[in-house]
């Protein structure tokens, strides 16, 4: 197919979105108490991980394009538009006049440069570094353009410089100046910059009065740390907080629902995936692997769990995502060809494995029922649980056995990339499975740079279907998000990537 040049343009005609909003310029003062639920872990771009943290960075930074929050379609953000020819140079023209959080100045292309180059360079050792892996350059030709030369077609390069990890932009000054503590210390040019931070108690957030789309309705958010989710479901019934951050709950879910709180959703935003280590000499044989997926009956599980929020999954993409297929090998509950697998493995009397998760949640009711259906057939499953500092850590250099990761995107190169590229295993990214096969990678490589969109389909498929009958990693659940709040708050809409943009959120 002939490539064709497609231009990008800002506004009503080019996007299908409503026009920036407008606010007065004295705007009222307003504050939003939040439940977070989690130990903190910091806001850098770089090295930022965990959808808590994703949550606060998405409201304090800004890309170069962003996402609405209900289609997840891709939107100018820093850009005003872009342009390419051949889907490998692609040209941003930036918004002028926007102005860096707590009086660093004007944002220019200069920082954009910086930021991406920040990224790339192995110093920073950022997880996200090789989803530049394809950018041979970033230039700034002049203060409000940004020029950037793939190595290869890339189709989907709009989500890799988008409000997400290593797409959000920073500022050279604020970085240098916070120094260590470059991660408790962000900048951004977003909606709200962060005013006070107890990482034992809360995080305050101040609104950005000269963000570049007017100054948002909500002057403070207040994000208490309450971890127990009893808690905070109490605390949402006495008026204690106005919004809670992620009810995973059911019970309490049910209980707020009745009461008329407003049940603030999105369904099978990502899916959860049980990821071995291949290098664990148990876990190294696909037969071992393939045991495991027989012998967990997740549709049970799920059912017997959280009916409301997950969904039994198959896949590594959500079928919403460009590129899923449904036409992959599937492992259904059968405890008998687990244990045959097992013996054929080696292992006719069962084996171990250490699964590592966070102390904060401690061993979940849908981990019990696990570690029950595992048993019968001779597997144990012991738990290792760690402080989430120290869970993040580890599972990015990949010093887990077995563990769980669900990473959110848009993009399905975010996805299969990070899990399945040779270049990404941990610690250099997240393929934590340490997955290695040649045919794979060359296929998702053909994939991302095909035109034809039958054609990448199908590269798309191939790859999945390698990957599923490798197992490195297991489907276990669509998972969906769920934001209880009063009545009276407005605009609370979780993205697929399960972040709110509080710009949208109001108090009535």
């Amino acid at each position: 197919m002939k490539t064709t040049r497609r231009t990008f343009l800002t506004g009503l005609a080019a996007t299908g979105a409503a026009p920036l909003i407008s606010f007065p310029a004295k705007a009222q003062e307003k504050t939003l108490r939040v439940r977070f639920y989690d130990d903190l872990a910091g806001f850098d771009p770089a090295t930022i991980f965990r959808v808590e943290n994703e949550n606060i960075a998405f409201n304090i930074f800004s890309g170069l394009t962003t996402y609405d929050s209900k289609t997840g379609k891709i939107l100018p953000d820093l850009a005003e538009s872009w342009e390419t020819k051949d889907n490998i140079t692609w040209i941003f023209k930036l918004r002028r006049g926007v102005q860096w959080q707590k009086g660093f100045g004007e944002f220019t292309a200069a920082d954009v440069v910086y930021s991406y180059n920040r990224i790339l360079d192995p110093a920073t050792a950022s997880p996200y570094r090789n989803e530049f892996t394809d950018v041979k350059s970033v230039q700034a030709p002049d203060d409000y353009t940004v020029v950037i030369t793939l190595n290869s077609p890339d189709g989907n390069f709009l989500h890799q410089v988008a409000n997400y990890h290593q797409g959000q932009i920073v500022n050279k000054k604020a970085i240098e100046a916070a120094g260590k503590q470059v991660r408790w210390q962000p900048v951004g040019t977003g909606p709200f910059y962060l005013d006070t931070v107890d990482v034992t108690s809360r995080i305050v957030l101040k609104r950005h009065e000269t963000y570049f789309r007017g100054p948002a309705p909500i002057s403070t958010i207040i994000f208490q740390i309450i971890k127990d989710e009893a808690t905070g479901t109490i605390a949402l019934r006495r008026g204690e907080v106005d919004l809670v951050m992620r009810s995973n709950r059911e019970e309490n879910i049910e209980i707020l629902r009745k009461e008329g709180f407003l049940m603030n959703a999105t369904d099978d935003y990502a899916s959860a995936h049980k990821v071995f280590n291949l290098s664990v000499k148990t876990l190294s044989d696909v037969r071992v692997r393939r045991a495991i997926a027989h012998a967990l009956d997740f549709d049970t599980i799920i059912k017997a769990t959280s009916p409301i929020l997950q969904n039994a999954t198959y896949t590594l993409l959500m079928p919403w995502m460009d590129g899923y297929t449904k036409d992959i090998p599937r492992y259904p509950f059968n405890p008998g060809l687990a244990k045959k697998l097992l013996a054929e493995a080696g292992y006719p009397r069962g084996l171990s494995f250490k699964n590592l998760s966070t102390s904060a949640q401690g061993v979940t009711e849908f981990q019990q029922f696990e570690i029950d259906y595992l048993s019968q057939v001779g597997i144990k499953m012991e738990m290792e649980l760690v402080d989430t500092p120290t869970f993040n850590q580890r599972r990015n250099r990949g010093d887990f056995e077995v563990t769980t990761r669900l990473l959110p995107a848009v993009n399905p190169d975010t996805i299969l990339f990070s899990f399945l590229d040779p270049a990404n295993i941990s610690p250099k990214g997240l393929n934590g499975a340490r997955y290695d096969n040649p045919v794979a990678i060359e296929t998702l490589r053909a994939a991302k740079a095909e035109i034809d969109p039958a054609k990448r389909k199908a590269l798309y498929a191939k790859v999945q279907q390698i990957a599923m009958t490798d197992l490195p990693y297991l489907p276990q659940y669509a998972n969906g998000v769920i934001w209880p709040s009063k009545k009276n708050v407005t605009g609370v809409q979780p993205n697929n990537l399960a972040q709110v943009n509080f710009f949208e959120v109001d108090i009535k």
